[in-house]
């Protein structure tokens, strides 16, 4: 129940930061907007003289002349008709079937000449095969007496008739019809009335219409032919009224929409278009966040630096206005949120910041189509300027570059548009200078506030990510410590991820400092995995769901770390989501094969979740590759380019990739550069031939005899010693058996005994000699061995 609580709490929470934030940035661009709107008004009546020449203030519709044209236009629209074309085979199947019964009741209740009549039995017997269609005793004896050969033609000729009613497509008001027309087809051709009457029946009951009037088809192509007409516009600066003029209700109308009459208390609709562009606007980034950049729609923290960076372009745009309108940092929104967010959302939320900014231009300056339109074009051709110079950014003066470039762009753009309006050069040449000002005040204004935006959202950025790649951070030196064969498997993981993300435009820093981390979490048992495992396996005496439990746990661990070091969002999220929830097949064998097959493989996977961003899955599978390369053995050029291609194809066949935006081009990208970069790795190397030096045989054989000879004449020493000391205690305990024997009744040894003891000793005491010719037969290979090595390392030098 606490759990339940906990979850629901978060919701609410989530919901609650989600609808703060809608409502702080729709009510602050909506102020900001709103504060450029200022129109005059007008004391005006429909039917008396207009007090002066009244002009649109902006695009104004004629409702009333639109709707008529787009009347006349759907009304000029002819109903569309469909053809069901399985209805005609439909009705020829069951009209034939019918008939052929028809044509087996009549040959049963064939009657002779001189019989008037069937018998209720045969009435009986063919209503219930003609259900449900029934005929009566006289029908019925009518087909009995009809010859088989002339019903048979009537039936043929009413089915090829039914065929043509059918080809020629019946409404729905007209199967009626169509079965009297063939009924009286037929009797004009010479058939028995109440045989074709019976006929008749069995039409009625199969035919239906295949010809349907399309209602939504007749509505569509109304609608098209109404959006053909296009909405009759007084554009701004249009005369909607001269002076003196007698207005017209068309007139007023127009002009009661735009705000001007005084009797409108306010210019709702003015508002209400103001409010509308601000809720479009920031639809449109979030349905493009939504579709493509899902992971930002899941935090707060970077929707909250989206919404600021947007309040702060509009505002910063709004004080620059009253100098000139082309000085407004338009392009400040594709440099902050490039660097800080993300390149592709950039150019989106660059366009949307463009146009609502250039609302301030029309605000500002009776040139409302030429500024608005070049303040536009400013902004999306600067910033694709400015996006190419910081494409390969790694430090912060680059931005100033960007802002110099941006600039250029603006002040050739704004002369192009100036000419092509036929403006006074003069008057192009002071607003191309303002606009070459508005890059370079865009770019001072990005390198003031990214560093605060940095520290306070607390945002990878290059900078940020070349620092976290230093191998002295804590984290790193302590894998390099405590797990270097993870340590080593993290750099050769960081090579492939940098090499793939740079090969589909990627961000290859973020993937290779992602990779430098993303096994942090092996730190809690690092004995636990191959890697750092030198002989002992303690997996080889854990339960298979205990290892299991043990290796799923090292990605929650290691963003447990990474957490209470406060790393960015985006290497937490490689490291979270490294192993997806792929099943750990070793364990989940091993169980099988001790509990009999009866395991579940949803009990050996990873918690997930899957990879989202392109860097994250790119980790996933240089991850995968690097350690099955590196346990492949004899790996050759055929066999590694199999083993990548493989390994990516099984984690796409598991899902693993279905949430990040990678595409088969993508993954073939990323399969070669994997390639590439392990056949680096495993190359060929020469085999050192033997090669002795003789001035260093001579040394090592001198040192390793004088060494040799030390150790012997020492061991020679305490065999001797041990052997004197054996005799020694012989002898002793021979005299004390020789003084107890008589006392024991037994016979002492002979003398002869003694000697043969006591030259039996001094036979192991003179073997010592021959045991230290042993040795110097060893020494050669041992010789030899040093000087190998000797010589294999002369040769690399």
């Amino acid at each position: 129940m606490t759990k339940k609580k906990m979850r629901a709490g978060r919701k609410i929470g989530a919901a609650l930061s989600y609808t703060l934030l809608g409502v702080f940035v729709f009510f602050t661009m909506f102020a900001l907007l709103s504060a450029a709107i200022t129109p005059e008004r007008y004391d005006i009546q429909v039917g008396s003289p207009a007090p002066n020449t009244i002009k649109a203030t902006k695009d104004v519709e004629d409702t009333i002349t639109t709707n008529k044209l787009r009347s006349n236009a759907a009304g000029s629209v002819k109903s569309i008709y469909i053809v069901d074309e399985s209805v005609r085979k439909t009705v020829e199947e069951e009209a034939g079937a019918r008939f052929k019964v028809l044509a087996q009741v009549a040959s049963l209740s064939r009657v002779s000449e001189g019989d008037t009549t069937v018998t209720e039995n045969q009435l009986l017997s063919a209503n219930e095969q003609f259900a449900p269609v029934e005929v009566t005793l006289e029908e019925l004896t009518v087909i009995g007496r009809s010859e088989e050969d002339d019903l048979n033609a009537l039936i043929s000729r009413a089915m090829g008739m039914l065929s043509e009613k059918m080809a020629a497509n019946l409404m729905e008001n007209q199967t009626e019809a169509a079965v009297k027309d063939i009924s009286d087809t037929l009797i004009l051709e010479g058939g028995d009335e109440k045989v074709v009457a019976v006929i008749g029946k069995f039409l009625k009951d199969v035919i239906r219409p295949n010809y349907f009037f399309d209602e939504e088809a007749t509505n569509a192509a109304r609608r098209a032919e109404m959006d053909k007409i296009q909405p009759q516009v007084k554009i701004k600066g249009e005369v909607i009224v001269s002076d003196g003029e007698i207005v017209t209700e068309a007139q007023y109308k127009m002009l009661d929409s735009l705000g001007i009459v005084k009797e409108s208390a306010l210019d709702i609709t003015l508002y209400y278009g103001v409010a509308l562009l601000v809720l479009l606007l920031t639809t449109a980034v979030v349905v493009y966040i939504w579709l493509f950049d899902p992971e930002i729609i899941q935090s707060v923290k970077s929707l909250f630096l989206l919404s600021l960076i947007s309040v702060i372009v509009v505002g910063m745009s709004l004080l620059v206005r009253d100098i000139s309108p082309y000085l407004m940092p338009t392009t400040l929104g594709i440099l902050l949120v490039s660097q800080l967010v993300k390149r592709r959302l950039a150019i989106v939320m660059n366009v949307v910041l463009s146009v609502a900014v250039s609302l301030f231009a029309s605000a500002s300056t009776g040139f409302f189509n030429m500024a608005m339109f070049t303040i536009v074009i400013n902004s999306i051709v600067g910033g694709m300027v400015g996006l190419l110079v910081l494409k390969r950014r790694q430090q912060r003066t680059i931005t100033l570059i960007a802002g110099l470039a941006i600039g250029l762009s603006n002040m050739i753009c704004t002369f192009a548009i100036g000419l092509i309006n036929n403006a006074n050069l003069m008057n192009v040449l002071v607003m191309a200078e303002w606009s070459a000002g508005s890059g370079i005040l865009a770019a001072f204004l990005c390198i003031a506030l990214m560093p605060i935006m940095e520290a306070v959202f607390n945002i990878v950025t290059p900078s940020k990510l070349i620092e976290l790649s230093n191998p002295n951070q804590p984290l790193l030196r302590r894998l390099l410590l405590e797990a270097p064969g993870t340590y080593h498997h993290s750099i050769i993981v960081a090579n492939l991820a940098e090499a793939a993300a740079g090969e589909i435009g990627a961000n290859a820093l973020l993937a290779r400092v992602g990779a430098y981390y993303h096994d942090v979490g092996k730190l809690k048992r690092p004995s636990y995995f191959k890697e750092n495992q030198m002989g002992d396996n303690p997996h080889d005496r854990t339960d298979p769901r205990v290892s299991t439990a043990i290796l799923t746990a090292h990605p929650r661990d290691g963003v447990a770390m990474l957490m209470k070091e406060r790393m960015p969002e985006q290497i937490i999220e490689i490291v979270r989501s490294h192993h997806g929830d792929t099943p750990v097949m070793y364990f989940y064998n091993k169980s099988r094969m001790e509990n009999g097959g009866d395991v579940d493989v949803n009990d050996f996977r990873y918690d997930g979740p899957r990879p989202v961003s392109r860097e994250a899955a790119i980790v996933m599978m240089a991850d995968t590759v690097e350690a099955a390369a590196r346990s492949m053995p004899n790996p050759d050029s055929e066999k590694l380019n199999q083993l990548i291609r493989n390994l990516v194809r099984q984690k796409t066949d598991d899902g693993q990739l279905d949430n990040c935006q990678l595409t088969f081009a993508d993954i073939d990208k990323i399969c070669t550069s994997f390639y590439t970069v392990l056949s680096g790795v495993f190359h060929e190397r020469i085999e050192y031939p033997s090669i002795e030096i003789p001035h260093v045989r001579a040394r090592v054989l001198t040192e390793g005899a004088q060494a040799d000879a030390a150790r012997k004449e020492e061991e020679k020493k305490e065999e001797s010693a041990s052997a004197a000391e054996a005799l020694k205690e012989e002898k002793n305990e021979a005299e004390a058996a020789v003084e107890n024997a008589p006392a024991e009744g037994k016979q002492a040894p002979s003398e002869e005994a003694v000697k043969e003891e006591t030259a039996s000793k001094e036979a192991v005491k003179e073997e010592t000699p021959e045991k230290e010719n042993a040795p110097k037969e060893d020494l050669g290979g041992a010789e030899n061995t040093d000087t190998q090595a000797d010589t294999d390392q002369t040769e690399e030098k």
